[in-house]
């Protein structure tokens, strides 16, 4: 967005290398074009004369014009590069429109412009620019702004009279909304992109991780309720899992080393609801359904092999019994675990030995096997009773089961993934209307 006219901003977007050709430039100001020129030169006012007659009823002009024409022609004010004529409503306004059709706004403003204040504030994220200042105010013997703000231990360290100028704390306030401060002397925003997009996949792949095993336990659960089964879990083994296990294997995904490929996702928009509710069930069932599904039949297998070790059901020896089931229960849930937080920690990459040399590190390693360590000391100290063969055959072959069913799972859902890109590339997101050239 510029403050000038369209032909001055549609220069100014012509240098910054913005397509400035057919229905890639808005004036957000009220009223008739010509009330914009502001320089009285000939061959100025032609060009702005053949610009507006190429230009005219083809987008809308104004910022109250834009909202019918999205709702009656095409979203073509949507996805243009340059607006000209803003003013601080405006923009506001414009960027409410946008927020409204599910877009996601980043606003990047000078700090020293206190007219900027409610951008910030209105768009998603903001990032404020500490600009040089002018040739005039250097020479009447102002300080330009200089990052890091001169806090009081800066103060007290430097030998001359340094203090928080009047500049300094009126950047400072404008800048409250906005997440990020930078200095034209260090744009590091793409770095700072790919670092935020690594750490929302990972957000992304911790978060599934962490609700399926939470919500697989509790299925896991209650569907031993549903056939009147003892509990799979003694109350040590729930807290082991719950406070110790999930919250450990969730984090792989931040343990593992950057992607170079994740500057190359298409996200698409901000969907406003989930639509592919039918997709995440499977997913959940293909990742989880090992679990409370097999597990429950592996339990009351072990309760009839125990029969003969208890004689007389609910004798003595009925809690030793007990005890012991639900300590190798918790060793398969533990296994099921670490074998889908392994597989699910990178979305789409094939669980192999070039897999792990690339993309795992030394805390990744430790994460995934701390879990592991833990359950077995406190399954093998003080058994109580003899193993059932049932609980100890589940402890090996259920993990294997889940290996292979989270990879079948994974190769759907990379699938959908690689469809969803292409698609991505391909749509334009633009609906024809009768401005249309075509």
């Amino acid at each position: 967005a510029v403050v000038s006219t369209q032909s001055t901003g549609r220069a100014f977007g012509t240098k910054l290398g913005l397509e400035t050709g057919w229905n890639c430039h808005i004036s957000l100001a009220e009223g008739d074009f010509d009330q914009f020129s502001v320089d009285s030169d000939t061959s100025a006012d032609n060009d702005r004369n053949i610009f507006h007659s190429n230009y005219k009823a083809r987008l809308p002009q104004g910022i109250r014009s834009i909202k019918p024409h999205l709702e009656s022609v095409d979203n073509v004010p949507l996805l243009v590069p340059l607006f000209s004529s803003c003013t601080p409503p405006a923009i506001t306004e414009m960027i409410q429109i946008m927020q409204e059709n599910n877009e996601l706004v980043c606003c990047v403003g000078s700090s020293l412009q206190s007219k900027n204040f409610r951008v910030f504030l209105q768009a998603d994220s903001s990032i404020g620019m500490v600009p040089h200042l002018p040739q005039q105010c250097l020479i009447s013997g102002i300080k330009d702004i200089t990052l890091p703000w001169p806090t009081g231990d800066y103060v007290a360290k430097t030998s001359d009279h340094t203090s928080l100028t009047c500049l300094h704390l009126s950047s400072i306030l404008n800048t409250i909304p906005c997440s990020l401060v930078l200095s034209r002397d260090n744009l590091i925003v793409d770095q700072l992109i790919r670092v935020a997009r690594h750490t929302s996949v990972s957000l992304k792949q911790s978060g599934h991780l962490m609700l399926g095993m939470y919500v697989s336990l509790s299925l896991y659960s209650l569907i031993h309720q549903l056939l009147l089964l003892p509990p799979p879990l003694s109350v040590p083994g729930c807290l082991i899992l719950c406070l110790l296990n999930i919250p450990i294997l969730a984090t792989l995904p931040f343990t593992l080393s950057y992607d170079p490929a994740v500057m190359q996702l298409h996200t698409g928009k901000r969907e406003a609801e989930i639509t592919d509710t039918g997709r995440q069930y499977r997913h959940f069932l293909g990742r989880w359904s090992t679990l409370f599904f097999i597990g429950p039949l592996v339990t009351l297998g072990s309760l009839y092999s125990s029969c003969s070790y208890c004689n007389v059901w609910r004798s003595e020896r009925e809690e030793a019994v007990l005890d012991t089931i639900q300590r190798f229960n918790l060793g398969v849930v533990t296994l099921i675990q670490v074998v889908n937080s392994v597989v699910f920690a990178h979305r789409t990459k094939k669980l192999s030995l070039r897999y792990f040399l690339k993309n795992w590190t030394a805390s990744t390693f430790i994460l995934a096997l701390l879990p592991t360590v833990v359950t077995a000391v406190f399954i093998i100290v003080s058994l109580p009773a003899p193993v059932p063969i049932p609980s100890a055959v589940s402890l090996i072959i259920l993990p294997l089961l889940q290996l292979g069913f989270s990879e079948v799972s994974k190769m759907f859902d990379r699938r959908l993934f690689l469809r969803f890109q292409r698609r991505q590339k391909l749509k334009f997101g633009t609906k024809l209307g009768m401005n249309s050239p075509f």
